[in-house]
């Protein structure tokens, strides 16, 4: 007879993004990805919602504040944290949540110590019995169909809402790593405020980010089509409702130095490498994932920039959770046995560079 701590549908993995939550259990696929947000009572101090609910509340009312609890894709506000990571696991665990799963999470690769304590009691507190961090680089290669186990040297740039983070992998862990505070809400801001200063009309980040997905793009003006998207915001004089036309080459125009930034991280990324895998990543190219890899022409104009073969990955919004499920599964073996950078309270941490993760030896 299996015993209740058994069931493999327990497993859980989870990519703390500082935008999106995601939760995959194994057996059932991802099953939430919910904005990291939460919506909260100044006067009372409650929560009253969390997720899309939340989101849909701002600026309805004076009393609600909104909460952004994961910041660089770790906990910034700790109870709020914990709250939203327990609510995601009582959920999609239903009533077998007594059964305290076996839990994964991806952390970036620069993760400090205070970051390392704020992501192990949020885990803790929301029902996890057993605690793996595996960082964001390595997990998104698994996560997007790469070989992360033999001595094939890849190269990811997982580009999230606030962080970059470029790992070199061989052999089941990272060979370096480096962590920019760049992402793809420095493109939201940065068309909130060209259209502010040229339009004066002030963008939510909801319609900035839609503008971004319709008609933005990595490449310079005269290299894309026009295209335009209407969207709506505050006029700054009068105060009311105000439609505005932004065409592609506007976007283009307000992101570009938020795009040569993540460009700059990769080079940084890149040139940590030691000179015996440079060929190497030459031949094996740059994937990319995370949201922001959705933007097109990004990975052209990455090519261009670098010389580096660059292509988004499979299920790139999705990669870094599943691939952090395929080693809760078991399906990377290997990366089990590299040394452990800590094991007190029954957390695991595998697979980092020799400099990674300070203060956790």
């Amino acid at each position: 007879m299996r015993s209740m701590w058994t069931y493999s549908c327990r497993d859980t993995a989870v990519d703390l993004g500082s935008a999106t939550v995601r939760m995959h259990l194994n057996g059932r696929g991802v099953v939430a990805r919910e904005p990291a947000v939460l919506a909260r009572s100044r006067q009372t101090g409650r929560i009253l919602a969390l997720g899309a609910s939340a989101r849909a509340l701002a600026g309805r009312s004076t009393d609600i504040s909104l909460i952004h609890p994961i910041r660089q894709g770790a906990p910034a506000e700790a109870d709020e944290t914990e709250y939203l990571l327990r609510h995601l696991v009582r959920t999609h665990h239903g009533r077998r949540y007594t059964a305290k799963p076996r839990m994964v999470v991806c952390v970036p690769s620069g993760l400090t110590p205070v970051q390392f304590d704020a992501v192990q009691a949020a885990a803790f507190q929301a029902g996890a019995r057993r605690l793996s961090l595996v960082p964001t680089p390595l997990a998104a290669a698994a996560g997007a169909g790469l070989s992360v186990t033999d001595g094939e040297v890849v190269i990811v740039a997982d580009i999230g809402a606030e962080v970059t983070d470029i790992g070199i992998i061989a052999f089941g862990g990272l060979v370096s790593s480096h962590m920019a505070k760049v992402g793809g809400a420095s493109l939201d801001r940065a068309i909130i405020a060209q259209v502010r200063r040229e339009h004066d009309v002030a963008l939510s980040p909801v319609a900035a980010e839609s503008a971004k997905l319709a008609v933005g793009s990595a490449l310079p003006k005269g290299k894309q089509r026009t295209r335009r998207i209407l969207v709506h915001g505050r006029d700054l004089a009068s105060g009311l409702p105000r439609p505005v036309v932004l065409t592609g080459a506007e976007v283009q125009r307000a992101i570009a130095r938020a795009v040569d930034a993540i460009v700059d991280a990769v080079r940084v990324g890149v040139g940590r490498c030691s000179p015996e895998i440079s060929s190497d990543l030459l031949h094996s190219g740059l994937t990319l994932t995370g949201g922001t890899a959705r933007l097109p022409g990004l990975d052209r104009y990455i090519r261009t920039e670098t010389g580096l073969r660059a292509e988004a990955g499979q299920n790139a919004p999705d990669a870094a959770v599943l691939g952090a499920a395929a080693f809760l599964r078991g399906d990377y073996p290997r990366v089990g046995r590299f040394p452990l950078r800590s094991e007190r309270h029954g957390v695991t941490m595998g697979a980092w560079p020799s400099r990674g993760c300070p203060g956790t030896t």
